[in-house]
């Protein structure tokens, strides 16, 4: 047996090189920003449309609590992700979520306290932001939106 004193990933680590890894931004002392908007089609909008979302640092950690409405869509199908990857965050039928939302993050699950550039399935970060889109494989049926409030952590 052996008394150790260990500290959580809130502090970053040094490996054997002597190199650092900052702590992941959803760590202690992360800085907190919460991004609320909508996103309009029309239903005269055809297959291979495209709606940006937002641009967020690739450092950020998108969080637990946020949440895409998907059920006002004029699309039968909520597709968002970003450029190389159309369906990174979210695929689901405009049905899904209910009143309350999709929530693309699950609290421990896979892809919790990572940047959103690994939470996404990037084999590296960016060197800057990241662009959300909405993306389309068919025809809208109708008017519609979507409505996200997604939450980030990013280190101070």
């Amino acid at each position: 047996m052996a008394i150790v004193k260990v500290k959580s990933t809130v502090y970053g680590s040094t490996d054997a090189q002597g190199v650092f890894t900052s702590a992941s931004g959803a760590s202690a002392l992360g800085h907190i920003l919460r991004v609320c908007g909508t996103v309009n089609c029309l239903a005269t909008d055809e297959s291979g449309s495209e709606y940006t979302l937002l641009d967020i640092p690739a450092s950020a950690v998108m969080l637990p609590e946020s949440a895409i409405k998907t059920t006002g869509w004029g699309f039968a199908q909520a597709v968002i992700g970003i450029d190389d990857d159309t369906d990174a965050l979210l695929d689901v039928t405009k049905a899904t979520g209910g009143a309350t939302g999709n929530n693309p993050i699950t609290i421990f699950d896979a892809k919790w306290n990572m940047p959103i550039w690994a939470q996404l399935g990037m084999a590296e970060a960016p060197l800057n932001f990241i662009t959300l889109k909405v993306f389309t494989a068919a025809d809208a049926t109708g008017d519609g939106q979507i409505d996200f409030d997604l939450l980030f952590a990013n280190h101070v």
